[in-house]
């Protein structure tokens, strides 16, 4: 048996009644829109945009030409990134001043970015 917990408001002479558990399923659904609102590929490209920049702001001229961030033109989630190795650290730190200002799941998708460049780089020094 389920129970409902039913709040009664009096409305201009009307009864309306409130259940809680429509309040808690249209928060939780609400929470979902906006972790989805995130993953957008024109919220993914505006962010990649905005590293790229700050990243080729760090360095000189001919180090920020090696710093190349391209979206797919057919698959829209597709981010190809041609980084020179010494420019990866200063993207990685680009990509770390960013993340706290990302939405939510913006964040944990930069992360995982963050997270396989510094696997390839890693991977290249050993």
């Amino acid at each position: 048996m389920i129970l409902l917990n039913l709040l009664f408001f009096k409305k201009k002479n009307s009864v309306v009644r409130e259940n809680k558990m429509d309040n808690v399923i249209s928060n939780y659904c609400d929470n979902l829109n906006k972790l989805n609102e995130g993953l957008d590929p024109e919220i993914l490209a505006y962010w990649y945009k905005r590293i790229e920049d700050k990243a080729k702001d760090l360095c000189n001229k001919e180090l920020a030409e090696k710093i190349v961030f391209a979206q797919n033109r057919f698959l829209w989630m597709k981010f190809d990134l041609r980084i020179s190795k010494r420019a990866v650290p200063l993207v990685l730190q680009t990509i770390r001043e960013y993340i706290p200002l990302m939405p939510f799941s913006t964040a944990l998708y930069f992360e995982k970015v963050y997270q396989i460049i510094m696997d390839e780089f890693n991977k290249d020094l050993i």
